[in-house]
């Protein structure tokens, strides 16, 4: 082991070979890599974001971020585009490695241009292009005259000149083939993609009205001032009612002098919602650690190796929202997408409790419990005639989520003239319900559609599907239609008489 100095005899500087940058961005997704040019706005003050994906014939051209941040001046636009140069964070501030513009930027286009103006400054604008800088570093320094154009374009878009547009050509990573469905289907995928993305990565500043995001896809030059679709917050703890009511509770765990605050959740059984699910992904897919840093996710679910996931345990999610974590316990990596667990950190959480005395384990136990005796209570049901015509699709899903359906015919719920006072009226040779529409606007009173009075048809299935499950109607079955009859005509004539005769005349 070297212990003296005595041995050297000059100091140099090793600069980075220009090559590295043909490794830039390898592991960024689009949506990751737009992800980080947001926290770059965020950084800058951004109150406000625009992306556009610009096409040509469907295919993806151009991408565009721009922000109503405090804009860069020359010198500070130079030090942006230069690789690995590390400006002075302050705490609260999303960048950390000084890589992110280039990294994002380089793993999907070979030319990234920006255009910045900050409070009485001149517009400047730079592009590298990626042939270019991986044999130099060469940069190239554009026009004020163009600058200012840009300038204009972004205030059209945002209302403020003030900011910095950042914009990706010669697109490397889209579809490319002749079939334009193909091209279609991949710009839609992308675009979600990206909505779900953004939506749960900065759900807490957008919920909080911090920031707005929107989200524009136009043919290039179509689109030169139209509003982008706004990014709504997804929250992977938006749930109503916990699952457990023990939960949320707070683990401690400790290594060392460091403690670091664990928050378990446990979601609701047989939830299927925005926010449980993320995108177009089921909610079994985002158990695990949710890892925050000042209020951007920097983790969306996956246990690390601290626990194996499994269906039992898709109701579980944890909290880790202290900055202290990251350095000794998690490794950050240079996209912002998930983190390395330390061994120390792996120990501790091991170690974890609450003040109850609840561990990881118990937690995790408490979860699966959960989910096991939701679905034996569900298990108990009998299956039943599935909804059909009539019944809106989101009802007749959450029923699916419910029963198990026979197979066969389905129920349909529909509207027909009868007698005042009659309600409804049983078909089981056509397996239709039939509903009074003297007093459909009661229940529906826009006039209704197919699909219309949710609550009222699913409440009806609820209480009659059984008697449209057998071969033919019993002695019992038909005296509880009887019934059904007798008293539903009776609340309906008195619904509407409430009402003030609304509903006789249809």
């Amino acid at each position: 082991m070297v212990t003296a100095s005595d041995d050297v005899v000059e100091r140099i500087t090793l600069a980075p070979d220009a090559g590295l940058v043909k490794s830039l961005g390898a592991n960024h997704t689009l949506e990751s890599a737009i992800a980080d040019l947001v926290d770059n706005s965020i950084d800058a003050g951004a109150a406000r974001v625009s992306i556009r994906l610009l096409t040509r014939n469907d295919r993806l051209s151009q991408v565009e971020v721009l922000d109503n941040g405090k804009g860069m001046d020359a010198a500070t636009i130079n030090s942006a585009m230069t690789i690995g140069r590390r400006r002075d964070y302050a705490q609260g501030d999303l960048g950390h490695f000084g890589m992110g513009l280039k990294a994002a930027s380089f793993g999907h286009c070979d030319a990234l241009t920006v255009w910045s103006m900050s409070d009485s400054a001149t517009p400047v604008g730079r592009r590298i292009r990626r042939v270019d800088f991986s044999k130099d570093f060469t940069c190239e320094v554009l026009s004020s005259d163009a600058a200012t154009k840009h300038t204009s374009h972004r205030e059209a878009i945002l209302g403020s000149r003030k900011g910095t547009s950042i914009v990706w050509t010669v697109i490397r990573n889209a579809y490319r083939g002749r079939n334009q469905v193909e091209a279609r289907s991949w710009l839609a995928a992308r675009n979600e993609a990206l909505r779900s993305h953004l939506g749960v990565t900065f759900h807490r500043l957008l919920a909080a009205n911090r920031l707005e995001i929107d989200v524009l896809v136009d043919e290039l030059g179509e689109a030169l001032t139209e509003p982008g679709v706004p990014i709504l917050p997804i929250d992977p703890f938006g749930y109503a009612v916990s699952g457990h009511p023990e939960y949320p509770k707070d683990l401690t765990a400790k290594a060392g002098e460091t403690r670091v605050k664990l928050t378990c959740h446990i979601w609701p059984a047989k939830v299927d919602v925005t926010g449980f699910r993320i995108g177009n992904k089921r909610g079994e897919q985002f158990q695990g650690f949710y890892i925050y840093r000042n209020d951007r996710l920097l983790q969306v679910g996956g246990w690390c190796d601290t626990a194996t996931p499994t269906r039992a345990r898709q109701l579980a999610r944890v909290v880790l929202d202290d900055t202290k974590a990251i350095g000794p316990f998690l490794t950050m990596n240079p996209e912002k997408s998930g983190l390395k667990f330390e061994p120390a950190f792996h120990d501790a959480i091991n170690r974890a409790e609450a003040a109850d005395g609840t561990t990881f384990s118990t937690f995790l136990q408490d979860a699966e419990a959960v989910y096991t005796e939701a679905n034996k209570r569900k298990r108990r049901r009998k299956p039943a005639i599935k909804p059909g015509k009539g019944m809106a699709p989101p009802v007749r899903k959450r029923i699916g989520s419910e029963l198990a359906f026979l197979g066969g015919d389905a129920l349909d719920l529909k509207w027909r003239r009868m007698p005042v006072g009659d309600f409804l009226e049983v078909d089981h040779s056509s397996k239709t319900l039939w509903l009074n529409n003297r007093y459909r606007e009661l229940f529906a009173p826009d006039r209704g559609s197919l699909n219309d009075a949710p609550v009222l048809k699913a409440l009806l299935y609820l209480l009659t599907h059984h008697v449209f499950e057998g071969q033919h109607l019993g002695a019992r079955d038909k005296d509880e239609i009887a019934l059904w009859k007798s008293v539903l005509g009776a609340a309906v004539v008195t619904e509407e008489q409430m009402r003030g005769g609304r509903g006789a005349s249809i």
